[in-house]
């Protein structure tokens, strides 16, 4: 028996000794950055395999003490675990863990933060727009405690309002508040009402007590404490003797809480970790991260309201307002105007798109037709939209479920010559009738290309551009006659004719006609007037680069 516990006792002693050797290895920072996952996962199965390689031994050997030290250095590992949370819990004042709120703080009508930083969107935009306050303040605190700038915002009438103030209150125009705006000034000192203060705890060291966040009535130019909430962070063993990252972004968890790794986590005392924005919220009940909330108007109305935003600086607002009037059921034929006057900004990637594309699938077969009308009837209009928008549609295209779009859209490409680069390239997009790389498809290409030769109008490189955002497949019949046309790209959109043209296609330096342009192009931009251009696009377009 004696001979069994020295062996138990040295398998413990051996275990510490290499678990001890692993936790304080050193690394460069840099391999800590990039390779933290890699680290601890070597770690790990070296550990396991000291592990289970003391434990073969000692079956192999017969060696009972061996083959037990493991799991005996786990259960005092655990053990010791449980003891450091208890001696947390014992030795934190459970003072630090309350978090009343005073009921009658949400009365007060004026709210200022004073926080070294802005969390940013959007409680304080709530705040105003569903009148919990009528002033909202932010005063920013330095590290010494010194206030910077106080800055206060009220609502203000839409009438009132500057270009910029309406354009600067884009979320009360995407929640159906069009009459008002968000006006700020600078203001000389914090106003009576509610003040709330931020004292947080230095970054490093990472633990340590505490977070200190403040409520303050202020009254009179005199401040007293209404409430107080704390947040700070402790060391405690892990409950297993293993090696691994904390949960991230934030590496602190409860204090009974653990995670597989180790060999020690960062606990909560007080409370989990939070901001001013977070004493505001909790005083008046709201989620700061969430925007402002559509107003409870009939359907009538937020049509009414998403058209006329749609005619100005926020147009973009009127979006997400067709969106909750469609979650009602209330589509008409004005709101399926309103969007379909976004269509020239359905690039990929973009907000616009997503919006539109929601939108277009809750609509019936016969909105969807009306719609794919309206977005024609669009981009016949040369006063929309400008030469650098890109369009793709927000919808699977299928020219048979629209008779008649495509021919039409096919006749738009060809016969018009007052129209911009998106709109070439939209009626392009819908007149498509193949599958990409077909021999239809490829056949089609030819054809729309064979308009662009006999193209002899000022709208000669808009078709251009567009026709090869459309039609991605290259061929050398195209690049020797765009090589030949580079004089009629104006200076100011050579650089996207020469794309356009298959300068950077695969292996350009194999056929003659990349040749051909190559040359052409040097030729070309040493003609460029202007000094800088010329020389942005010598280096872009240096032979080295063709690829």
């Amino acid at each position: 028996m004696t001979r069994h516990i020295v062996t138990l006792i040295i398998g413990l002693v051996i275990l510490a000794a290499v678990f001890g050797a692993l936790g304080t290895s050193s690394f460069p920072v840099l391999a800590l950055a990039f390779l933290m996952h890699i680290i601890v996962g070597g770690l790990n199965i070296v550990w396991m395999i000291v592990v289970l390689g003391m434990m073969m031994y000692g079956a192999l050997r017969k060696h009972p003490g061996l083959i037990a030290a493991p799991p005996v250095f786990f259960a005092i590992w655990f053990g010791a675990s449980v003891w450091s949370r208890y001696h947390v819990e014992a030795t934190t004042d459970p003072a630090l863990a309350v978090r009343t709120i005073p009921a009658e703080l949400m009365s007060i009508r004026t709210v200022t933060l004073v926080t070294p930083g802005v969390r940013g969107c959007c409680g304080q935009i709530t705040l105003l727009a569903d009148g919990l306050v009528d002033r909202y303040v932010h005063a920013t605190d330095d590290e010494k405690g010194h206030i910077g700038p106080i800055r206060m915002t009220e609502l203000a009438a839409a009438k009132d309002c500057t270009g910029d103030e309406l354009r600067n209150s884009e979320l009360l125009q995407r929640a159906g508040r069009i009459g008002e705006c968000l006006k700020t000034a600078t203001i000389d000192a914090i106003p009576d009402g509610l003040v709330v203060r931020m004292k947080p705890r230095p970054y490093y060291p990472m633990v340590g007590c505490c977070t200190v966040g403040t409520l303050n009535v202020r009254q009179n130019g005199e401040e007293h404490v209404a409430a107080t909430w704390h947040s700070g962070r402790r060391l405690v063993l892990s409950y297993a003797p293993l090696f691994g990252q904390p949960n991230l972004p934030d590496p602190t968890l409860s204090l009974w809480e653990g995670f597989s790794g180790g060999p020690s986590q960062m606990v909560w005392i007080g409370g989990p970790t939070f901001t001013g924005e977070d004493l505001a919220a909790a005083v008046y009940g709201i989620d700061w991260a969430a925007p402002p909330k559509t107003p409870d108007l009939s359907t009538a109305e937020l049509i009414r309201r998403a058209v006329e935003i749609s005619r100005g600086p926020t147009r973009t607002a009127a979006l997400d307002i067709a969106l909750t009037v469609q979650a009602k059921g209330g589509i008409d034929d004005e709101l399926l105007g309103v969007m379909a006057s976004f269509i020239e900004l359905s690039s990929f990637p973009s907000n616009v798109r997503e919006a539109l594309q929601k939108f277009w699938y809750k609509l019936d077969p016969g909105r969807q037709r009306k719609f794919v009308d309206l977005i024609v009837t669009r981009m016949q209009d040369p006063a929309v939209g400008f030469d650098y928008n890109d369009v793709m549609l927000p919808f699977p295209w299928d020219a048979e479920k629209y008779p008649g779009v495509a021919d039409q859209a096919a006749r738009i490409f060809a016969e018009r010559g007052d129209l911009k680069t998106w709109e070439y390239e939209l009626a392009l997009r819908l007149a498509n009738k193949t599958a990409y790389q077909s021999d239809q498809y490829v056949e089609e290409q030819r054809q729309r290309f064979r308009v662009i030769r006999d193209d002899a109008s000022d709208a000669f490189v808009s078709r251009v551009l567009a026709f090869k955002r459309v039609y991605l497949i290259r061929n050398e019949e195209e690049r020797e006659f765009l090589a030949q046309q580079l004089d009629r790209a104006p200076d100011a959109r050579l650089e996207q004719f020469l794309q356009a043209a298959g300068w950077n296609s695969p292996y350009p330096a194999l056929t003659p006609m990349t040749r051909m342009l190559r040359e052409r192009a040097a030729a070309r931009i040493a003609s460029v007037k202007d000094d800088k251009l010329r020389r942005e696009l010598q280096d872009k377009f240096r032979f080295d680069r063709a690829r």
